[in-house]
Order: C-alpha cells, then sequence, then structure tokens
C-alpha cells in the first residue's frame, strides 16, 4: 500500500490514508503503540486482534465496516472506509455557527443499539470514535468493546481504567470488565453535554450538572447509580426526541393543547382519549406529526390496557403516520418504536395492520433497526392467528414477499428466525423463482 498522509494516532496505533492495490483511498490502522513494557505490550496486541475479529463480524450502517485486514503482518493492520468528517469536528463548527445540528443522532444512537443488540458494550464513546463516511455517521474504534456476557477476558485486570475520562461512566473505575451497557449511556448523556454547550465543563466519572432545555436528559443520562440511570438507548432515544418534540418551533392550536393535556392528565381514562383521537381523525394526514409525535410509548400502552377500540383507533392513525413522508428522517426509528409498542398491545388484526406499516417504514426509509423490530415481531413465538392474517395479506399483495427477502438481506437476517410457517412459505417462493 502507498502511504498517503498520517491521520491519526493513540494507545493502539497509527492510522494513515492509503492507497490499496485496488487504487482505493483508505484508512489503514496498524499497530504501532507507543514504547510499553513486553508484557503491556502484549496485552494491547491481543486487544488490537480481538477487535479486528469483533468489527470484522459486524454489519450495520452506523458500524465502521473493515475491508481487509492482515493479523499476522508485522505489525498487523487492518483497513476501513476513509471518513469525511468526525462528530469531534462537527461539533466544533456547529457552536462556531451558533447552533446544535440534531441529524448525526439517529445514526449514532442506532449503532449503539445494534451493539447492545448484539451483547457488546464499545466502553470508549466520545466525539472523535464517531466518524461520517459517505454521509453516514458511523462508530469506530472497537479496542475496548466489551461482551456483556461478562466471560471476559485476561487482557484487564480487576483494577484496570480504560475510556476517555471526561466520557467514562463511574463504575469503569471500579470493575471495568464487568462494564455494564449502561456505561455507553453515559457517555451518550456526555457526548449530547458536548453537542448542545459551546464550553462544556464536568467532573471525570460524575453526573453532569448543567442548566438549558437538555439539562434534565443529560442529567439522567449520567446518574452515578448505574440502577438510576436511562436503562437502554430506546430509551435514550424516546427521550431525546420527545425532548426535540415539545420543543418544536411549530406551534399547536389552543384547543389542541388542550385535547394533549386532559389525556396527559388521566392517560388511563379512556374519556380523556376519545376527543383527541377524534380530533386527530378529522384532520388532514400531512397535519397530524405535530400531535401524534406528542403521544409517547407509555401513553401507547395505557391506552392498549384501557379501551381496545380506543386503542385500534390509535393504531390506525400511527400506522398511516408511518407509511408517509410526514416526519423528517431523523424520527424513522422512534416512529419505528411506537409502533412495536403499539403491537404489543395489539389484536389480531391490528397488530398485522401494524406490521405490515413497519415493513413499509423499514423499506422506505431503509432502517436497520425498524427491520430488526419486523423480524422480532414475526419470530417464532409469533401468535398463530395474526401470522395466519399475514399469510391471507401476502396472497393479497405478493410485494410483501420482496419486502421481507430485503430484511434477511439488509440485516443478514436468518430464515429460521421467522415464524415457521412464513419461513416455509418463503423457501417455496424461493424454490418456484427458481424454476
Amino acid at each position: 500500500m502507498r502511504t498517503i498522509r498520517p491521520i491519526a494516532s493513540g494507545a493502539f496505533g497509527l492510522v494513515e490514508e492509503v492507497e490499496d492495490d485496488r487504487g482505493r483511498r483508505v484508512a489503514r490502522k496498524s499497530f504501532d503503540p507507543p514504547r510499553r513494557p513486553p508484557p503491556e505490550r502484549d496485552k494491547l496486541l491481543a486487544r488490537f486482534r480481538r477487535e479486528v475479529r469483533i468489527q470484522s463480524q459486524i454489519h450495520h450502517p452506523n458500524v465502521m465496516e473493515l475491508l481487509e485486514h492482515d493479523l499476522e503482518a508485522e505489525p498487523p493492520w487492518f483497513t476501513m472506509p476513509l471518513a469525511s468528517d468526525s462528530l469531534q469536528e462537527k461539533i466544533k463548527r456547529d457552536h462556531a455557527a451558533a447552533g446544535f445540528d440534531p441529524s448525526p443522532w439517529q445514526d449514532i444512537l442506532a449503532g449503539v443499539e445494534e451493539l447492545h443488540r448484539l451483547g457488546f458494550v464499545h466502553r470508549d464513546l466520545k466525539p472523535a470514535n464517531i466518524l461520517r463516511v459517505d454521509d453516514v455517521w458511523v462508530l469506530t474504534d472497537f479496542g475496548l468493546v466489551l461482551p456483556m456476557t461478562r466471560d471476559t477476558t485476561t487482557l484487564t485486570g480487576p483494577d484496570s481504567v480504560y475510556g476517555s475520562q471526561f466520557y467514562a461512566a463511574p463504575e469503569q473505575t471500579q470493575d471495568f470488565k464487568n462494564t455494564p451497557e449502561q456505561a455507553d449511556i453515559f457517555a451518550l448523556g456526555c457526548i449530547l453535554h458536548d453537542a448542545v454547550e459551546a464550553q462544556p465543563r464536568r467532573v471525570p466519572f460524575a453526573q453532569i450538572q448543567t442548566s438549558g432545555p437538555y439539562a434534565a436528559l443529560i442529567e439522567k443520562a449520567t446518574e452515578v447509580d448505574v440502577d438510576r440511570r436511562i436503562p437502554s438507548v430506546a430509551a435514550f432515544r424516546a427521550a431525546l426526541f420527545d425532548l426535540w418534540n415539545t420543543s418544536d418551533p411549530s406551534p399547536r392550536r389552543e384547543d389542541e393543547a388542550n385535547l394533549l393535556a386532559a389525556v396527559v392528565a388521566h392517560v388511563g381514562e379512556p374519556d380523556s382519549w376519545r376527543p383527541l383521537i377524534a380530533h386527530l381523525e378529522g384532520m388532514p394526514l400531512s397535519e397530524r406529526q405535530r400531535l401524534l409525535r406528542s403521544i409517547d410509548a407509555a401513553m401507547i400502552a395505557r391506552l392498549g390496557e384501557a379501551d381496545e377500540l380506543l386503542f385500534a383507533r390509535l393504531a390506525t392513525l400511527l400506522c398511516a403516520w408511518a407509511q408517509s413522508a410526514d416526519f423528517p428522517g431523523e424520527y424513522g426509528d422512534l416512529v419505528g418504536d411506537r409502533l412495536l409498542e403499539a403491537y404489543r398491545h395489539a389484536s389480531t388484526r391490528v397488530g398485522s395492520q401494524i406490521v405490515l406499516a413497519a415493513l413499509d417504514l423499514a423499506a422506505s426509509r431503509h432502517r436497520w433497526h425498524v427491520m430488526i423490530q419486523v423480524g422480532a415481531m414475526l419470530g417464532p413465538e409469533a401468535d398463530e392467528a395474526l401470522i395466519d392474517r399475514l399469510l391471507i395479506e401476502i396472497e393479497l399483495d405478493p410485494g410483501i414477499v420482496s419486502k421481507l427477502r430485503r430484511i434477511e438481506t439488509t440485516v443478514s437476517w436468518p430464515r429460521d428466525r421467522w415464524h415457521p410457517r412464513l419461513a416455509a412459505l418463503l423457501s417455496r417462493r424461493d424454490v418456484s423463482q427458481a424454476e
């Protein structure tokens, strides 16, 4: 490979821009740590090799792709696509322009959620490790990634402390090799703090105390006590996007605000929902989102428990919203989360409607997160009546099969992870198509 320029250096090695043997400009990371004693260097080399093996097995648009690697070379190396930007640099530019840009956050959260779904904890999330490749934000630098199965490794001792101190959770100072996934939530809170405050100041390993519209979210994400912290990426996403919704500059009419306030005050009472749902049903589709974005997952669940008919009407509204283009692109995964919550409380008829809406959303917005949710909805434990209904829908609309196959191809969804009857139908269609 022809070296073009150095990009960065760190504890594990050197990153350079190179031209590979195919003529591509790529980034090459080589193991070349600063001078260390042999035992420590050996551990770093083991971590470097582990980083490559893990990252090469994760295939997701928001996780940095590994192109080639040679772990037996001297020094070992791997290549990856060349980034055009880093979140660290973007945050600096955004502050210089006096604005906070929410657009990277759907990608960031999707990448972290995929790691957690696969049972990994990153443990070193920070703006410098979030890069932009072909207009997509990706997570990188997996040298400290940890399986959540706690079966780790002898690569760290019980007293080891790794990670960047201004983003690392306090539990990383106590038992690094048993760090829970909530450590990444802590780091996300720190990154958000960087993004919304021009001169963020914080004490390492401590809860952030701040002010402004994001204060409550940042403080909750950086709770010192793991049990009091935001529990998951989905919960962080919901809180962040709901915050954007409440600060949305598009005004709501006073009567709509009153309808919503009545539901919030009496969320488990069907009578409080009837006027709001009737109002939504009478609105043009393009205008509904300003209210639908205010109906969060907890509210959906409460209505599902309180009144089946009203819940079905709300689910229909949510499905129409998901199948429309009437929400910003960064809201795609959040809409998928709302559909999944509705699915958990739905009857067969409504459940099939939700599945079809989620399929449309996943295909139209190419959202891996929503594709995986559809896979979960239609897994081996899916309700038999729901599968009966879906098979009928497939006979009426053969295009559904192509969307299911797209999920299999895009997120490497194994055929045997569908419900057995759905898997059998897809296999029969494969044979028929081959003939």
